[in-house]
C-alpha cells in the first residue's frame, strides 16, 4: 500500500530523538525499580492531561513539567 504526502519521513529517527528515548526508557525503569507507577488520563472536568504518580503509598498529580523535570 502506498500513499503521497506532503512530507519528507525519513526512513528512520534522527539520533537526538533516540537518544531522548532511551533517556525516557531509563527514567521509566527507575521508576519501575521503585515499584512507582505513572498513569495518564484525559480529565474531562477540564479537557487536560492528568498525570499522576503512585510511589512510597502516595498519590501524586503532576503537571507536565514536573513529569518532565523527573523524566529528565
Amino acid at each position: 500500500m502506498t500513499f503521497s504526502t506532503p512530507y519528507s519521513i525519513p526512513d528512520r529517527p534522527p539520533p537526538e530523538l533516540l537518544a531522548e528515548l532511551d533517556a525516557a526508557a531509563e527514567a521509566l525503569d527507575d521508576l519501575s525499580a521503585r515499584a512507582a507507577e505513572l498513569t495518564f488520563a484525559m480529565d474531562v472536568e477540564c479537557r487536560g492531561l492528568r498525570i499522576e504518580l503512585r510511589a512510597d503509598g502516595r498519590l501524586q498529580t503532576l503537571t507536565p513539567t514536573e513529569l518532565f523535570e523527573l523524566l529528565g
